[in-house]
């Protein structure tokens, strides 16, 4: 599994009004033969619960997904009325649920990685609060 970037820890009230995801621009990529963008780059945040501040504690990540997926993705979030972080954490919820791999222990290495992970968000947010 490639390693996850962390996002920039400054977030502006635009930001937060108006999810990136829907004005960041996809990072330009050699056409198809049919003149179509072979996939669009997207940013997210899993959810994890954290004992502090009682707030869910939310790892970013990027992915790069093709443009009728983004599409459909995007279209049903607005029809919806939802985020898009919204449907994709509940897609990612269901398409989970039956999958007794995912809760299996991870290997030594990769679980060092996620707790890293994870201590980074919690610093981040740590630091965003004494500031």
């Amino acid at each position: 599994m490639p390693p996850i970037r962390l996002t920039s820890s400054t977030t502006s009230h635009d930001d937060i009004l108006h999810p990136p995801v829907a004005r960041e621009q996809a990072i330009p990529q050699a056409p198809l033969a049919d003149n179509t963008v072979s996939a669009i780059r997207t940013t997210h945040a899993i959810s994890i619960e954290s004992m502090d501040e009682g707030k869910p504690l939310r790892i970013p990540f990027t992915n790069n997904l093709p443009p009728a997926v983004f599409r459909e993705w995007f279209t049903y979030a607005y029809m919806a009325r939802l985020s898009l972080q919204d449907v994709l954490e509940r897609a990612l919820v269901t398409y989970l649920q039956d999958k007794p791999q995912a809760r299996e222990p991870l290997p030594p290495e990769q679980e060092a990685i996620l707790t890293a992970k994870e201590e980074a968000e919690l610093n981040r947010r740590q630091k965003r609060r004494t500031k």
